[in-house]
């Protein structure tokens, strides 16, 4: 069965709102342009004035890989979820603090942050643009596989990004908060500690949010084609 990729973007004034995207095929094409639409106009940011729904073929083969166990942390406050953070990341690297910082401070980043383990310094070549994770989809188990006519949930999306990340031997961590103001649960993931939701990781109507990823990874390059340009679809874990 040929695949198409399907990705929407909505902005207003030139600063992005949202975005999402599924891997489908051919029969999905209509149904799915039309609940991207939907879902764009309905996003806690606020009204766009621009939406762009770009429909491209698959020609490149698909890695499948599986979806990371989800566990929930008990954090009340956004300082227990600092905590829950660093405890996730400072093992594997000695500038946890710094990421957190980072983290909690970018505004309006498309993409996310490429952070050196190792030396503290970004690795994306672009800092306003940042690294934009693309080309995924769920295959069976992340939930519902998209449902017709809303495409996925809040929380499927997020697990299938993650997912694809910490599949590549160069990620050790992601850290993600939610820059919609009426969102305030964000996650950290690693492959050995699985997608690990932290709730009240900033205050409510709060409209910080950014994603880092924590890199191993002497060619950065290699990594950035994996992250935007190959194609997942993620299973059962």
């Amino acid at each position: 069965m040929s695949l198409f990729s399907v990705k929407m973007r909505s902005s207003a004034r030139g600063t992005h709102i949202s975005g999402a995207e599924r891997i489908v095929g051919e029969q999905e094409i209509d149904e799915v342009c039309a609940a991207m639409s939907r879902r764009a106009l309905a996003h806690g940011k606020g009204q766009p004035d621009s939406i762009t729904i770009t429909v491209s073929a698959i020609e490149r083969e698909v890695v499948r890989v599986p979806a990371l166990p989800i566990t929930e942390a008990t954090s009340r406050t956004p300082a227990e979820a600092r905590d829950v953070v660093l405890g996730a990341i400072a093992p594997l690297t000695a500038h946890a603090a710094q990421a957190w910082e980072l983290v909690t401070s970018v505004r309006d980043m498309r993409g996310a942050i490429l952070f050196d383990a190792a030396t503290g310094n970004r690795l994306e070549p672009d800092y306003a643009r940042g690294v934009r994770v693309t080309s995924m989809d769920a295959a069976t188990a992340t939930g519902e596989r998209p449902e017709a006519g809303s495409g996925k949930t809040r929380v499927a999306d997020a697990l299938v990004l993650a997912s694809k990340v910490a599949h590549h031997p160069s990620v050790l961590a992601e850290v993600c908060i939610s820059d919609d103001p009426d969102y305030t649960t964000g996650y950290v993931a690693t492959n050995t500690l699985g997608y690990l939701r932290v709730p009240n990781m900033k205050p409510a109507g709060s409209a910080v949010g950014g994603r880092l990823f924590v890199v191993d990874t002497a060619a950065p390059a290699d990594l950035i084609e994996y992250l935007e340009h190959t194609p997942v679809l993620v299973g059962e874990s």
